[in-house]
């Protein structure tokens, strides 16, 4: 009989699946055929997410304000998009107020692109951002190190109904 070869742990790492996971929640268990645990992954990080920046605006999601939780927050690719949204749109209306000051004319005053939210709402929503972040590393990971031709992946077992006596004659046992 010959014996089964074990790949090495390299060839069953999903290096693709896992980058995947990372641009959007769910899509790396996607890529690897797991649709039911896809949609419960993606749908409850993105609606983390989303309910973070509900809360306390695009401002929570700053690297410079508070760059530790930005370490929890950039593990969705969402996040970093954020960042160098309002990275721009905050230079682009400081330089804007900056020439204004210059010319010193009788125009209005640019307002910032997005107001910074404060007390507990901006609180509130850097934490629900980071908590997305860091249930997304776990997705990550458990996609790196799934393994797709692994049988108890993806698969449903036998449903309550089924016997013991089906599996030892299917197998070619006695009844």
């Amino acid at each position: 009989m010959a014996q089964p070869t074990h790949a090495q742990p390299a060839d069953r790492w999903n290096f693709t699946a896992a980058v995947a996971a990372w641009v959007f929640p769910g899509l790396g268990h996607l890529l690897l055929g797991q649709r039911d645990r896809a949609t419960i992954l993606a749908v409850t990080i993105a609606s983390l997410w989303l309910i973070g920046l509900l809360i306390g605006g695009v401002g929570v999601i700053d690297r410079s304000a508070h760059p530790a939780w930005f370490l929890a927050q950039m593990l969705t690719a969402p996040s970093l998009t954020v960042d160098l949204f309002t990275g721009y749109a905050v230079t682009t209306s400081d330089a804007a107020q900056s020439v204004d000051e210059q010319t010193a004319d009788a125009q209005p005053r640019r307002r910032p692109t997005y107001s910074q939210s404060f007390g507990r709402a901006n609180e509130q929503g850097v934490l629900f951002t980071a908590m997305a972040g860091l249930l997304n590393l776990l997705a990550v990971i458990d996609v790196l190190y799934r393994d797709p031709a692994d049988p108890r992946h993806g698969q449903p077992g036998p449903g309550p109904g089924a016997d013991d006596d089906d599996a030892r004659t299917s197998d070619g046992g006695s009844p």
